[in-house]
């Protein structure tokens, strides 16, 4: 068993400050559109960009581990759903789910 469980989850209104604050630490924007968090007992470490594939990640918390599923998520996301213009649907449906 994984020593950091990471969960990856859609992200919510609620998330923009933690979407800024993630952001604000790597000094790169936040990602825009549909976006992707993983975190570590509820706090969130890094986010995708669905749309872009754009990725911000705390420096000091973040493991590859939490990037990978990001991506691997955004890509399982995107390859049912057609393109990421679809994935919106994909992503209104994304349950929390373990990395």
């Amino acid at each position: 068993m994984p020593d950091r469980q990471i969960t990856v989850r859609g992200a919510a209104p609620a998330d923009a400050a933690a979407l800024r604050d993630l952001a604000a630490m790597t000094r790169r924007r936040s990602p825009r559109g549909r976006v992707l968090f993983a975190e570590h007992d509820r706090v969130a470490v890094a986010a995708i960009s669905l749309t872009t594939g754009a990725i911000v990640a705390d420096p000091h918390r973040a493991s590859g581990d939490a990037v990978r599923s990001l991506r691997t998520r955004r890509w399982e996301l995107l390859r049912q759903s057609g393109g990421s213009g679809r994935a919106r649907g994909a992503l209104h449906r994304l349950a929390t789910l373990p990395a």
